[in-house]
């Protein structure tokens, strides 16, 4: 882990160590104060959290999303741009592979546009969440 953060361009601190390694090894999206929760207060307080949450979220080595209107963020284990599909129920999140947005960028770059970035998030019913729901009926 300190690898990354060094190949990002990111000093390897105990906060920011703590808070990719929350993560990664969760495998649902978390929120700022559920990260600050399991990093704890002794490791770092709940500002210095958002302060690592904007610095990992820049050099891309975790993603933001939206759920009902919270922000919330996961850990991007790959290194390639892709987008999200996030349950609305439960906050699974699944990533989809494909980018249709590289060819508008590729476009507006030629334009002269430059420091492009975007986020494309798909938000649903995960199918286990569909299941409960029809059972519940």
């Amino acid at each position: 882990m300190p690898h990354r953060l060094k190949s990002a361009g990111l000093k390897s601190t105990p906060g920011r160590r703590a808070v990719l390694e929350t993560l990664e090894k969760i495998s649902r999206p978390l929120s700022p104060e559920e990260i600050h929760q399991r990093v704890g207060l002794k490791t770092c307080d709940r500002a210095t959290v958002y302060r690592i949450l904007d610095s990992l979220l820049k050099t891309g080595l975790i993603q933001q999303i939206l759920v009902r209107g919270k922000k919330l963020f996961l850990s991007e284990a790959t290194t390639h741009h892709h987008h999200h599909a996030v349950c609305r129920q439960c906050g699974a999140t699944v990533c989809l592979d494909q980018c249709l947005i590289a060819p508008l960028e590729k476009e507006a770059r030629s334009l002269g546009f430059r420091d492009l970035q975007h986020s494309i998030q798909l938000t649903g019913l995960c199918r286990k969440c569909c299941k409960n729901r029809t059972e519940r009926g």
